[in-house]
């Protein structure tokens, strides 16, 4: 499906009146979760009394309450009740080879029994991992390991503003770049600035400037505006949230040529897109050279502490002290590349790419994107679609996301994004109950190697009974 597609298809769902599963039903649907999650629910109560709300992960909903997980294989997991869910969460994404990758692990395994956890030393696995990112990225000649995304967003930011002596960040609107007090500007959705947080002197945001997505004359006025003094523009190649905001054809080009034209970086954050998309990542699938890719959990397929940095040479010296010309674009880290990450990495990047799990992920997309438009399509009444930019694969039920699309024609009030994003939430927890798990409130669903015919025909079972509970 095209750029220009999705986005009318986006607008005839917020042109049409929210489809939603009653009330009635959302409660039936709910008791009927709770009989099957008994333990999930003791677990969350015990976990409210040592931990805020009782919910550590973004990933998961409270509403009605967080599973708590027990185990997981190849495209599965399962709770503590035994319940067993299709996992198109993976992780958040970084899970493409599968749950329990038994050549990794078995790797991981081995090198504890030798070497320990971490010894605040270099270890070779750091150096193999380095080389593997490298070889595969286009326009990586050198890492810098970190210890999560947000990090690795910071730093990517530090080293720009530091080559190019300017100060001004760009940050599109719509994206997620972290959690840090100059990023978190309108990481759900455009328009919407610091509505996440308290805690941030509003003297954080004084160089951080918004854009909305594939907005080129606004683009243009404020690199004019701000003459000499943009250091870079932080994007995701897909688009914001891996492509719920997705792209116009032109855009990345379009950053690419106005960071050169105007002597400013253009950063992508490859956290997502980065070995889901293509052994290069986004920047190979869109053609689009960055001068800093930032990089995260996928490096390491789900094993913890993970965040890169990578770019060319004279960029990436700046992480050591008098890195080029005496100066120092500062970062640490006790346990950034440690040797547990930097093994799994190792050996993770080298079974995606000797499993072709890029590609067979992304049939697999196609596949169900295609499959889940033709169930759609029997019901001519729901303006309900998918979309997939390879192994990610973005259902639109409600479009709570997509709101902005269409503020310039028709007001769109506070009340009826509450309403888009609970009908929305509705169909999440009901899919769950019937045994398929999606990234939170619907938004989109990840594949992996391991998904297949009997995991397709049950998630297209799933969809198929839950979309009848929603009235013609």
């Amino acid at each position: 499906m095209d750029y220009q597609e999705i986005i009318d298809r986006k607008k005839k769902i917020l042109a049409t009146a929210t489809k939603s599963i009653p009330e009635s039903v959302v409660a039936d649907v709910k008791k009927e979760y709770a009989q099957k999650c008994k333990g999930s629910i003791a677990s969350y109560e015990r976990a409210k009394k040592v931990i805020p709300a009782g919910l550590e992960h973004n990933l998961g909903l409270l509403n009605p309450y967080p599973l708590t997980m027990k185990t997981a294989k190849n495209a599965s997991i399962w709770d503590v009740d035994g319940n067993e869910y299709v996992d198109y969460l993976m992780g958040g994404g970084p899970i493409i080879l599968g749950h329990k990758v038994k050549e990794v692990d078995d790797k991981v395994i081995s090198f504890l029994e030798n070497y320990g956890p971490s010894t605040g030393l270099t270890c070779e696995s750091e150096i193999l991992c380095a080389e593997e990112i490298a070889k595969h990225v286009p326009s990586v000649e050198m890492v810098r390991f970190l210890a999560s995304g947000t990090e690795s967003d910071l730093l990517a930011i530090r080293l720009a503003r530091t080559f190019t002596g300017k100060t001004k960040i760009i940050k599109i609107m719509g994206s997620y770049h972290g959690w840090s007090d100059q990023m978190l500007l309108s990481p759900d959705r455009p328009g919407t600035g610091n509505g996440h947080t308290s805690g941030i002197p509003k003297e954080c945001y004084m160089h951080t400037i918004e854009v909305m997505p594939n907005d080129f004359d606004g683009l243009q006025r404020i690199f004019n505006e701000n003459k000499g003094d943009i250091a870079a523009v932080l994007a995701e190649p897909t688009g914001g949230h891996a492509g719920t905001f997705p792209n116009h054809p032109d855009w990345n080009k379009t950053l690419r040529k106005i960071c050169n034209d105007n002597g400013a970086m253009l950063i992508f954050d490859e956290v997502v897109t980065g070995f889901r998309l293509g052994m290069g990542g986004g920047q190979e699938y869109y053609n689009t050279m960055p001068d800093i890719t930032v990089m995260g959990k996928i490096i390491t397929h789900g094993y913890p502490s993970c965040g890169a940095v990578g770019g060319r040479r004279e960029i990436m010296s700046l992480c050591h002290p008098g890195g080029l010309n005496g100066k120092s674009a500062y970062t640490g880290g006790t346990l950034s590349a440690n040797p547990i990450s930097t093994t799994a990495g190792y050996h993770s990047l080298k079974c995606i790419e000797k499993y072709h799990a890029i590609d067979k992920a992304s049939d697999y997309g196609d596949l169900l994107t295609a499959k889940l438009n033709e169930l759609f399509a029997t019901r001519g009444d729901l303006p309900f679609f998918a979309y997939n930019i390879r192994s990610i694969v973005h259902v639109e039920t409600a479009c709570p996301s997509g709101t902005f699309l269409v503020k310039d024609s028709r007001n769109v009030s506070d009340d009826e994004q509450k309403l888009r994003s609970k009908a929305a939430e509705d169909i999440y927890i009901a899919l769950m109950n019937e045994g398929v798990l999606l990234l939170g409130d619907c938004k989109r669903m990840y594949t992996c190697m391991q998904h297949d015919e009997t995991t397709m025909n049950k998630t297209l079972a799933a969809w198929e009974k839950v979309i009848s509970m929603i009235p013609a």
